[in-house]
């Protein structure tokens, strides 16, 4: 057991010492260290006399051990004479020369040993063994590995002023030959140099001033870029193999002598990758470069801060080129990287393809809805791979968007409405659909015996989908509803989840759009898939008007086609045929129209039929209801179950198709026809859009010694026509 005295000191005492200690010698070894290098010469003398080195042993501490300092008589002494006291009060001086003789310090020899062997360890090793992933990796750093001759023709290169070597294609076949027959890690590592080199052809000189090789052969700079992608990763993969566990995931040993030696190479390659991957243009070589980025991604694992940007750079390709191939490819890496890494990679993966997606659906047309879509699709993929994960991060971004429609109607300001009705909020809101439609699915958690994680975020993600629809009850923004109806349809289907979606269309029929008696107008169809709002030059139009009665009737058929072979499709027509004959069969009400005459004379007043076709066709969406709802009756008076019991419930015509029932043949063809309407008002808005490029093209050349604003005026003429893209910022309160 330690003495009193012992404590003492170690208590007041030890720190002090230890860090005294460290001064000194951190002091002694800046002296070492500079008279290494100082050499003396006598003034007028024939001979230089031979330089004079301070010994590294100080006379005082210098290397001495703690043992060796306090075994003599006289080391407290010598510990006083190095490290003068503080001054302090008569007590302190007591304490001092009680607790620092040689007896009470005798046990911390063996302490200040280790200790003073540590900070030794520690001044040499200096901040050199952390590097950063992003620290610029030279030419000598990546042929550390390789034979001398190497080494000397780099060095003599750059002492030369700063010369490089112009590589040539018979040095690229040279190393493809070593590294295909022989795997050879010299051939690699030169390989890596030269690339290096190609990544950076026509940055500025000073960036390049060190490198090797200088590439001005457009074929040679091909080679290179072809030989590090197409057998870097298989030579790689011989000196370093890559294991595969049993969750799929591929993993490289990093703790073994070959891999240190290769790491310098592959930070190089790892940062190079990067670049080259954010410069490329060419579709081709982008889909070479992420091919062999997802069999090399094993060995850049622990270079996080790689993995990063390189799934942004990824996620950006994916997002935005508007090569399909490329986007195929860089698909296939996200989907690599979040399938093999661990579950923080597998968020990475989600989180960035997200905001990739949501960042690139700002502005939506029939050209970029395509592409819209595909991010969509296969995005929602990746939340197959892990429930846990799947749900926190779902959760997390439903919870977000709840979060802006709540500020939204809280908040009384005229632009509050803005973070919710644009298109980016809108296809939000519709991804969650498709993952929850994806994962939910009602054949897939019977082949799984359970239901999926994800079934719980249905409701919440349909309350905020229904508060998104009825925040603003504006004509203006039926095309936004008809959008989100459709997907919440979608959902309901694919998840077999009742949505009471009825009373959110059948209350359109109050609508003055619906109502009041509309103006002709020439513009062409409005198109509600590629708009979430209706141009001001379209309200108030007849063909504003005939689109959303035809929207309300698709909406109405596609909502009831769900239930067409239901049990209880009887019972649930009942409120949709009440409402529709009672609005359809008011032939009574009439709008009186002022027919203007002469100068002087009274004009007419007139009585017009407000909407004839629409009540025409809601009377035969109301004959169809009711023949479905008749064969629907005719097939349930044989059923010997009670409504209690569920699963004869759900087997209830089970084995006949949707499309057999009237309902489903009606609405079959309701579907074929609006396709084809669809296809003709696609085609041509494409026509349209390209004539009006090579129209402004032409006015452009034509105005160019023209100052005329009359001649070349597109406001009045695009609002006139209906130009199918709207900016999602405009609003139009008078609207509202």
């Amino acid at each position: 057991m330690a003495k009193k005295s012992t404590k003492k000191f170690q208590k007041n005492h030890l720190k002090r010492t230890i860090e005294q200690r460290k001064v000194v010698q951190a002091y002694n070894k800046k002296i070492v260290k500079g008279n290494k290098k100082r050499v003396r010469y006598e003034d007028n003398s024939e001979t230089a006399q031979q330089p004079r080195i301070v010994n590294k042993k100080d006379p005082v501490l210098g290397d001495t051990s703690a043992k060796e300092l306090f075994s003599s008589a006289g080391g407290a002494a010598n510990v006083d004479e190095a490290f003068p006291k503080k001054k302090g009060g008569k007590k302190r001086k007591q304490a001092d020369e009680t607790e620092g003789s040689p007896d009470d310090v005798a046990d911390f020899t063996q302490f200040l040993d280790q200790e003073d062997q540590e900070m030794l360890n520690a001044n040499n090793s200096g901040d050199d063994s952390d590097q950063d992933d992003d620290e610029d990796i030279d030419d000598e750093d990546i042929l550390g590995g390789s034979d001398s001759e190497d080494e000397r023709s780099l060095k003599k290169a750059k002492a030369v002023g700063n010369e490089k070597e112009e590589l040539t294609r018979k040095h690229v076949a040279k190393w493809k030959k070593a590294l295909i027959e022989d795997k050879s890690l010299r051939a690699l590592k030169r390989a890596a140099v030269a690339f290096r080199s190609a990544v950076h052809v026509g940055n500025d000189p000073s960036e390049t001033a060190n490198f090797k090789y200088s590439i001005t052969d457009p074929e040679v700079y091909n080679d290179v870029i072809t030989l590090v992608l197409a057998e870097f990763p298989e030579v790689l993969n011989y000196h370093i193999p890559i294991s595969t566990n049993a969750s799929g995931r591929r993993t490289v040993t990093t703790n073994t002598k070959k891999y240190h030696q290769l790491a310098p190479l592959l930070k190089s390659l790892s940062n190079n990758i990067l670049k080259l991957l954010s410069d490329l243009n060419d579709s081709k070589t982008v889909s070479a470069v992420l091919t062999a980025s997802d069999k090399l991604l094993p060995y850049f694992a622990s270079f996080r801060k790689f993995i990063k940007e390189f799934i942004k750079a990824v996620v950006d390709v994916w997002s935005t080129s508007p090569d399909e191939s490329s986007r195929l490819a860089a698909w296939i890496v996200i989907r690599s990287t979040a399938e093999s890494g661990d579950k923080g990679m597998l968020e990475l993966c989600m989180k960035t393809s997200y905001a990739g997606m949501v960042k690139n659906c700002r502005h939506t047309s029939v050209h970029t809805l395509p592409l819209i879509n595909f991010m969509k699709n296969t995005a929602a993929t990746l939340y197959s791979l892990d429930a846990e994960v799947s749900y926190q991060t779902a959760f997390d971004y439903i919870r977000q968007l709840a979060i802006h429609l709540r500020n939204s109607v809280v908040q009384k300001t005229k632009d509050s409405y803005k973070t919710v009705y644009n298109w980016q909020y809108i296809h939000s809101l519709d991804f969650w659909r498709r993952v929850l439609s994806f994962h939910c699915d009602v054949e897939k958690e019977q082949a799984a015996g359970s239901e999926s994680p994800l079934r719980p975020l249905i409701y919440p993600l349909v309350q905020v989908t229904l508060g998104t629809m009825r925040l603003i009850p504006a004509a203006q923004y039926f095309p936004l509803r008809f959008n989100l109806f459709r997907s919440l349809v979608d959902l309901s289907r694919d998840v077999d989840v009742y949505i009471p979606l009825l009373p959110v269309i059948t209350e359109l029929l109050t609508s003055t759009t619906v109502t009041k008696f509309a103006k002709p107008s020439t513009l062409r169809p409005f198109d509600f898939e590629h708009n979430i709002r209706a141009n001001t030059a379209y309200l108030g139009t007849r063909v504003y008007q005939n689109g959303v009665c035809e929207q309300i009737v698709d909406c109405i058929i596609e909502f009831y086609g769900l239930y067409s072979k239901n049990i209880a499709f009887p019972e649930l027509i009942v409120p949709c045929v009440i409402t529709l004959k009672r609005y359809a069969r008011r032939k009574d009400r009439l709008q009186t129209v002022d027919i203007p005459q002469k100068k002087g004379k009274k004009g007419k007043k007139v009585s017009k039929n407000e909407n004839y076709k629409f009540h025409k066709q809601l009377l035969e969406v109301v004959e169809k209801l009711e023949v479905n709802s008749k064969f629907i009756q005719e097939k349930r008076k044989n059923v010997e179950f009670a409504p209690g019991s569920q699963a004869m419930v759900n087997a209830f015509l089970a084995d006949l198709s949707w499309e057999k029932t009237p309902l489903g043949q009606y609405l079959k063809v309701q579907r074929e026809i609006r396709e084809e309407k669809l296809r003709v008002l696609r085609e041509s808005l494409k026509n349209e859009d390209q004539k009006t490029k090579e129209d402004i093209e032409d006015d452009r050349i034509d105005d160019e010694n023209d100052d005329s604003e009359e001649e070349f005026d597109l406001g009045d003429d695009s609002e006139q026509e209906g130009a199918h893209v709207e900016d999602d910022e405009d609003s139009d309160s008078d609207s509202e």
